[in-house]
């Protein structure tokens, strides 16, 4: 493990492992992006529920803001982005 492997998991930040077993569609850029963010897994995980049509689940707890609502913006913008092309 790197020094910035292990100073990621002491923050219990993700890995861009994490980003690809929750998101698996996503580019090398676009996983930069959303670790970018300083994700925690559960932040991830949280994200992809929301958007995998469970925001209900979610809708009486608290709506989507911060890390979870900035990895929404930016998966659903390269959504967008990729079906104009």
């Amino acid at each position: 493990m790197d020094k910035t492997e292990s100073a990621r998991r002491s923050l219990n930040l993700a890995s861009s492992e994490d980003v690809r077993r929750i998101f698996r569609h996503l580019d090398d850029h676009t996983v930069a992006s959303v670790l970018a963010l300083k994700p925690t897994v559960a932040q991830l995980e949280e994200a992809a529920t929301r958007m995998g049509g469970a925001a209900d689940i979610f809708a009486d707890i608290r709506p989507a803001k911060g890390v979870v609502e900035a990895i929404m913006d930016l998966l659903e913008t390269v959504e967008a982005d990729s079906g104009e092309r």
